[in-house]
């Protein structure tokens, strides 16, 4: 089953795709997700009939090229107060595979894995062994979560397809994960790593896309993990 990557863009902002990401994404499905936070006191339905034609247009673009590439996309248009309960409501509601903050990919031949904070390490491994598929393309795994070892991680890569030479596995700096990935970040061009605790959104708008964002130009993906719960106190009145 083809992997499904949400992929949030500023497109009113004129928050732009690197050329390397849409070949990078090439095996997956991409759903790209505009968004426009609307001022406070402003409806967002009056904000949709101001903006939506532009918006669209743009959003248009960014799938016509993400299918020249070879992937599939759609798209979606919302309009929000709460931008980042926003999208982890509609990461919930699609069901995706992960989300992305796509950074300034270029081609991407080295790929990070950080494990943190009891992240799924066969839905990682599987999402990775999806989006490397027969590429040229070496994953270095850092295992920054004490309950697994190396071996237990690289027995889940190697069961969804990954392994030496194109493998590697290391035991990650101690101190803070988000340090470690920040500091290890800059030497390579992507990197993946599990919906660790707290929340998706925390990870993807906080801490960790400030310091990865800064130290390092490529993109970050987040691996969903799947709970049944639903997301609450998320933003509904998006003006979709």
């Amino acid at each position: 089953m083809t992997a499904t990557v949400l992929l949030p863009l500023r497109v009113l902002e004129d928050e732009s795709v690197a050329a390397g990401l849409f070949e990078f994404l090439s095996p997956t499905h991409v759903l790209v997700l505009g968004y426009y936070e609307v001022p406070d006191q402003t409806p967002p339905e009056a904000a949709r009939d101001q903006f939506d034609d532009r918006a669209q247009s743009k959003l248009d673009d960014v799938r016509a090229a993400f299918e020249a590439a070879g992937a599939t996309a759609d798209t979606r248009m919302v309009y929000t107060g709460e931008a980042e309960q926003t999208i982890g409501r509609i990461a919930a509601e699609e069901a995706v595979d992960a989300v992305v903050h796509p950074g300034a990919a270029m081609d991407v031949d080295r790929l990070l894995v950080p494990l943190v904070g009891q992240a799924d390490v066969d839905r990682v491994a599987a999402f990775v062994a999806e989006l490397v598929g027969g590429r040229d393309i070496d994953v270095t795994v850092f295992g920054l979560d004490e309950s697994l070892t190396p071996d237990e991680i690289e027995s889940a890569l190697a069961d969804a397809g990954l392994s030496p030479p194109q493998l590697t596995t290391e035991t990650g700096p101690s101190g803070s994960p988000v340090d470690a990935i920040a500091e290890a970040a800059v030497d390579f061009d992507a990197v993946v790593m599990g919906e660790p605790k707290p929340t998706l959104s925390e990870w993807v708008f906080g801490e960790l896309e400030a310091r990865v964002a800064t130290e390092a130009l490529g993109p970050v993906f987040v691996v969903r993990a799947v709970t049944e719960e639903t997301d609450e106190g998320a933003d509904t009145d998006d003006g979709e």
